[in-house]
């Protein structure tokens, strides 16, 4: 799941994924991305921080307490806010990996699939 409210950027990422052999869903709140977490089945989240009607922090959090079936989805920040405070609430709330954009595809990537591997 890309979870990103610029259409562009969401696009973006979903491209980079699907060039990468993944599959991905768009989120575009933290709303509507906690509602897509209870029903998608996702392997992954790229979630950006400043989110429209909850932020990434709040949707992280959330997914983390709903946490289907004890089940542990790999959630990866993707945002502008480059600061150590922010980078640590990002890990607070639950992330598994932070990267500030404009950030290298191949690194999230990488990420990625090291994420995913550890889960199966």
């Amino acid at each position: 799941m890309v979870v990103e409210d610029d259409a562009e950027m969401n696009e973006l990422q979903r491209e980079f994924l699907a060039l990468n052999g993944m599959d991905s869903v768009p989120a575009y709140t933290g709303t509507e991305a906690l509602k897509l977490s209870r029903t998608c089945n996702a392997d992954a989240i790229l979630l950006d921080i400043m989110l429209p009607e909850m932020d990434g922090y709040e949707t992280c959090q959330k997914i983390r307490q709903e946490a289907n079936g004890g089940r542990h989805v790999p959630i990866v920040m993707l945002t502008a806010m480059d600061s150590e405070d922010c980078r640590q609430r990002g890990f607070d709330s639950g992330a598994d990996a932070y990267f500030v954009k404009p950030f290298d595809p191949d690194e999230v990537i990488n990420t990625l699939q090291v994420l995913i591997g550890s889960q199966e």
